[in-house]
C-alpha cells in the first residue's frame, strides 16, 4: 500500500471531517422529527466513520460528544410527545391506550438517561407520569388526589431539607445511621438516601475505582428485628466519588432503592422520624 505525503494526508483529512459534518447535520434533521430509532442508526453510520485510521483523534472525540447531544435530545422529546398522547388519553378515558403509551416512553426514557439526561428532566417526567396516572375523563377527582397522596407518603418517610430548598435528587439523611456490609468488611453511612449512600470508607481501603459496581447489604440498627433477623436487604450500587478528605465513598443506586424504602417505611413503623443532613 503506497504511503501518503503530507498533502494527501490532509485532503483525506478534510474530506473526512467534511462526511462527518454532514452526518452531523443529517442527525439534526432527523432528531428535530424523526424516530429516535432512526437517529441511532445515522449516528451508528456516523461511528463507523470516526473510527477510520486516518480520522483525526481529537476531532472524533468532539463528534461523539455532538452526537451523543443530538441522540439524548431525540430522546427527550420522543419522551415528551408520548406524555402529551398519554395525558390526552388520560382524559378521554383510554386507559389501555393510555398505558401502552407511557410504556413506550418508560423505554425512551431509560435511552435518554443513558445518553446523559440530568436530574431536571428525570424529575419532570416522574412528575408527569404521576399525573398522567391521576387523570381520569372527569379530570383528577379529590379520592384520585387523596390516593395518589397516600402513594407519595409511602415514599417519603415525612422530613423535609432545612430550608425548605431541595436541590439533589433526594433528601439526604444523616440520623439514623444505616450499616452497610460492602466487600466483606462493614461501615456506616454519613448520609443516604433513596438514591445513594455516602459511607465511612476511606478510600485508599476500597478496591473500586469511580464506576465500580457492587452488591451492598443494608440494614438499620436502630430498627427492632423481625423474626430475630435485621430488617434491610440486598442492594446493587456504583461508586460515583471517592471523597479522601472526608475519609469516604459516594454510591449511587441504579434507580429508586425498594430497600432503602423499606427501611423508611420500617422507621415510622417504628416511630423514628429521619433527620435530614444539616
Amino acid at each position: 500500500m503506497p504511503v501518503m505525503d503530507a498533502e494527501q494526508r490532509r485532503k483525506l483529512e478534510d474530506q473526512l471531517l467534511r462526511k462527518a459534518e454532514e452526518s452531523i447535520r443529517s442527525l439534526r434533521r432527523e432528531a428535530e422529527t424523526g424516530d429516535p430509532a432512526r437517529v441511532d442508526t445515522l449516528a451508528e453510520g456516523l461511528a463507523g466513520l470516526l473510527k477510520t485510521r486516518e480520522f483525526p483523534s481529537l476531532r472524533a472525540a468532539e463528534f461523539r460528544e455532538l452526537a451523543r447531544a443530538i441522540q439524548r435530545g431525540a430522546y427527550q422529546r420522543s419522551v415528551d410527545s408520548l406524555l402529551v398522547q398519554a395525558e390526552r388519553c388520560g382524559h378521554r378515558g383510554d386507559e389501555k391506550g393510555r398505558n401502552a403509551l407511557l410504556t413506550r416512553a418508560k423505554d425512551q426514557f431509560a435511552k435518554a438517561l443513558r445518553f446523559g439526561a440530568d436530574d431536571e428532566f428525570r424529575h419532570g417526567v416522574e412528575r408527569r407520569v404521576q399525573a398522567t396516572l391521576m387523570t381520569s375523563k372527569d379530570g383528577v377527582d379529590d379520592r384520585t388526589k387523596q390516593a395518589a397522596k397516600r402513594k407519595l407518603d409511602q415514599h417519603d418517610v415525612g422530613a423535609k431539607p432545612p430550608n425548605g430548598v431541595e436541590r439533589r435528587r433526594a433528601i439526604r439523611y444523616a440520623d439514623p445511621v444505616l450499616v452497610v456490609e460492602a466487600e466483606g468488611r462493614r461501615c456506616r453511612t454519613i448520609n443516604w438516601s433513596t438514591r445513594g449512600l455516602l459511607v465511612d470508607l476511606p478510600p485508599e481501603e476500597f478496591s473500586h475505582a469511580v464506576g465500580g459496581k457492587l452488591r451492598l447489604e443494608l440494614h438499620c440498627p436502630d430498627i427492632p428485628e423481625v423474626a430475630g433477623h435485621p430488617v434491610g436487604g440486598r442492594q446493587i450500587a456504583h461508586v460515583v466519588r471517592l471523597d479522601p478528605d472526608r475519609r469516604a465513598v459516594a454510591l449511587s443506586f441504579p434507580d429508586i432503592s425498594t430497600v432503602v424504602l423499606d427501611l423508611t417505611h420500617a422507621m415510622k413503623e417504628a416511630g423514628i422520624k429521619p433527620e435530614p443532613e444539616r
